[in-house]
């Protein structure tokens, strides 16, 4: 049977709010009192986030972490025990029974519920929210299943035990490129703490990798959380393949009953790696050791609904709170990775630049020099032709849906920008030109500085269009890959891919890998173009470095770079391979914009008419909190708020959050946006 009581909207008769600043315990109150439990209500609205006294009759027993059923403005409810106690505000004659205890386990234990509150906190959001993606709905019918096999409740089972760790002799040949700071990586998880990024070579085998650490921390027991970008990752599957038995596969469509049960053998320590989406930063272990985030800039891992998280900043708090390893993985860091790293608090395991050179592919720049859009330069064929030649794929990567929107001068190509924050231009209604980054706009373009002309077209190049091309130029099978677990053809062949078909594996030998659309990419009229473009960039480069590739062609492949920004300094780090170059530019850039890494960035979305929203935005905004803004899009009214000072921005904007959701006026907060 499922329990389907879902959380219900509050209304007239709520309880009062008790006390709930007293020191939480997971032991009860003597027996010669009546036993309160403090409920956090899993409801939606700002101003009830708080916890809500009620009775615990004789007959249930509560701790702190047990899920009950609770009646709420009139309605069951769910909600988190936070507190047990015997003190209250309310009369306890007045005070309503909790009706159900969900579960015979803690679904929270103490330790972990900081987490979830820190969690609130840093996204300014309800701890609600927080709990509705931690926790999956209870399926009665699961416990007992558990129950007859033996491994429920808690405690009922034997923890399983593992493999020995890997031989220290391969380990130390197969990291010996990351020099001490891969040996410090490797020494922390096979017993210590620490948090670390670690940029791979160029055509790492991740899986391999991967899979060795898992098995040194498993070693020393204890528990491995590895969470992906994409449900087709090869990396994520080489580590369920080594973890067997042990390891929860989030990554498929799960129906509830099957959540549920991994859910349980995560929670009672059945389970010892967890491997899974961006949802799955938030799943119980019981002895988390290793905890890593695999190509930590995607823009998959960031949560899309309130509290808005992203795995990256959940994964290494929870490391840090368990004394495990927190590992963020990627070629490219993200401007919250790169000020973690100048701030000193992840350690950079990165390759020495001799074996850098050495993996790297070749990697070819062609200046477009005025060529017509979406067309394919001479060097760029030619290196597609070789490589079906010889048996490989060539993979074209093409614009996906959407990054046309950026605006370019129709008679000379240069992109436009906006006066205010140099982001692109996108057009808006009725012929006005508007930036999304900072609300600037004007009914019509601007002249061009290098032309003088005003007529913009779209920078777009789609895949469809560009697979039609090149079906028509060559004479192997050409596929258009447009999103995750779509078969490719045997090689050879080529592959015109977007974002969404690049996966941390090729699905074979690519002998080339042509560049075409860079620009458009680059032009995206968001912050993090240059970044995410870099890294989608040197990720799919890296397939003609791959292992795969080496075995078919010794000196591996080749990488042709079309660009009519070939100045760019992200074609340039492309070029040279060396995404510090990239920041140490992009960092000076940004500094004199006050855009992250240098500072914070917070979006606020509301969904209000009031011509006075501007003003009462400005007014709970504390000293040194620079607004850009409003924007109306989409029947919102959007600000960027930048801050040295996450936390007394946030605090600011609560009183102010809490008056619009009692009038029920809704918004909504982002903290480090991915399309600010």
């Amino acid at each position: 049977m499922i329990d389907e009581d879902a959380p219900a909207a509050p209304a007239a008769g709520a309880p009062r709010p008790g006390r709930s600043g007293a020191a939480e315990t997971a032991g009860g109150p003597t027996s010669a009192s009546p036993v309160i439990a403090r409920v956090h209500v899993e409801v939606e609205p700002l101003h009830l986030d708080r916890p809500f006294d009620y009775l615990v009759p004789p007959e249930h027993h509560v701790a702190v972490g047990s899920r009950v059923e609770v009646l709420f403005a009139g309605r069951r409810t769910r909600g988190l025990v936070v507190e047990v106690t015997t003190e209250t505000e309310v009369e306890p004659s007045r005070l309503r029974p909790v009706r159900r205890v969900l579960g015979e386990h803690a679904w929270v234990r103490p330790d972990e519920l900081g987490c979830l509150r820190w969690l609130a906190d840093r996204t300014g959001a309800p701890l609600a929210d927080v709990l509705r993606h931690a926790l999956p709905k209870r399926v009665i019918a699961v416990e007992r299943a558990a129950a007859e096999a033996g491994w429920y409740p808690p405690g009922t089972g034997r923890r399983p035990s593992c493999d020995p760790a890997p031989d220290a002799t391969l380990l130390e040949a197969a990291w010996t490129g990351y020099g001490a700071a891969g040996r410090e990586l490797r020494t922390a998880v096979a017993g210590g703490a620490g948090s670390f990024l670690w940029r791979p070579l160029p055509g790492e085998d991740l899986a391999a990798r991967i899979g060795e650490l898992t098995q040194l921390c498993l070693a020393g027991d204890r528990d491995v959380l590895v969470v992906v970008p994409d449900p087709s990752s090869p990396a994520a599957a080489g580590v369920v393949a080594a973890a067997g038995d042990l390891a929860v596969d989030l990554r498929g469509d799960h129906k509830e009953r099957g959540l549920y049960r991994r859910w349980l053998e995560a929670r009672t320590g059945r389970a010892r790696v967890v491997v899974g989406l961006r949802g799955a930063s938030l799943w119980p272990l019981e002895r988390l050791g290793l905890a890593v985030v695999l190509d930590e800039a995607n823009p998959a891992l960031k949560e899309r609904r309130s509290p808005r998280h992203h795995a990256r900043e959940v994964v290494l708090e929870r490391a840090r709170r368990a004394g495990g390893v927190g590992l963020l993985v990627g070629t490219v860091p993200s401007a919250p990775a790169w000020r973690l790293l100048r701030e000193r608090r992840v350690q950079p395991v990165v390759p020495s630049r001799d074996a850098e050179r050495a993996a790297r592919p070749k990697v070819t720049l062609v200046p477009e020099d005025g060529r017509a859009r979406t067309r394919l330069a001479a060097e760029a064929t030619g290196a597609l032709r070789r490589a079906t030649r010889a048996g490989t794929y060539g993979v074209v990567l093409a614009a996906r849906r959407g990054e046309g929107r950026a605006l370019v001068c129709g008679r000379c190509g240069d992109r436009t920008v906006c006066p205010t924050c140099a982001s692109s231009l996108v057009l808006g209604q009725r012929g006005a030109v508007l930036c999304e980054g900072c609300g600037w706009q004007a009914p019509r373009l601007p002249a061009c500085p290098s032309c003088g002309e005003r007529r913009p077209v779209p920078l777009a190049a789609g895949a469809a269009w560009l697979g039609r091309e090149l079906a028509r130029a060559t004479d192997v099978p050409v596929a258009v890959l447009e999103g995750y677990a779509q078969e490719a053809p045997p090689p050879p062949a080529v592959l015109v891919t977007t974002r969404g078909s690049v996966l941390d594996t090729p699905p074979g030998p690519v002998g080339a890998v042509v560049l075409a659309d860079l620009d458009g990419a680059l032009r995206r009229p968001t912050l993090d173009a240059a970044e995410d473009t870099l890294r989608l960039a040197v990720q799919v480069a890296s397939w003609a470095a791959h292992p795969r590739t080496r075995a078919v062609l010794p000196a591996g492949g080749e990488v042709v770079v079309q660009s009519r920004e070939p100045e760019h300094h992200a074609i340039d780090a492309l070029v040279r391979w060396d995404p510090g170059a990239f920041w140490r530019t992009e960092v000076a850039t940004r500094a004199e914009l006050r855009f992250p890494p240098v500072a914070v960035a917070i979006r606020l979305a509301v969904t209000s008419d009031d011509p006075a929203l501007a003003a009462q935005v400005a007014a709970h905004l504390p000293a040194g909190t620079d607004v850009l803004g409003p924007l109306p899009l989409d029947g919102e009214v959007s600000f960027l708020l930048k801050t040295d000072d996450r936390a007394a921005t946030l605090a600011a904007l609560r009183p102010l959050r809490e008056t619009w959701s009692k009038a029920g006026v809704g918004h909504r907060l982002d903290v480090d946006p991915v399309d600010a």
